[in-house]
């Protein structure tokens, strides 16, 4: 296979099936096993973006913006005796 037709069968690979974990609880409230569990599987990069998700949720519900950085910068000095 020519490198030209490879560069084209990899443009048209198939994204990756979404999965879906469900559970049923039924007469005692849910433990946590499940939670941890699932986001454990996600790896550091989903939980960091679902996290920043819900951080640029909050602040356009509370405040109608985009969330901001804000950077201050404290020098401490010691007194002289």
């Amino acid at each position: 296979m020519s490198t030209k037709a490879a560069k084209a069968k990899q443009g048209k690979r198939k994204p990756p099936a979404t999965q879906f974990k469900t559970r049923v609880v039924r007469g005692q409230p849910a433990d946590r096993q499940f939670d941890i569990d699932f986001w454990q599987e996600q790896g550091d990069e989903a939980i960091f973006a679902a996290a920043w998700e819900m951080i640029v949720m909050v602040e356009d519900f509370k405040h109608g913006r985009q969330p901001t950085f804000h950077r201050t910068v404290t020098r401490v000095k010691r007194s002289s005796r």
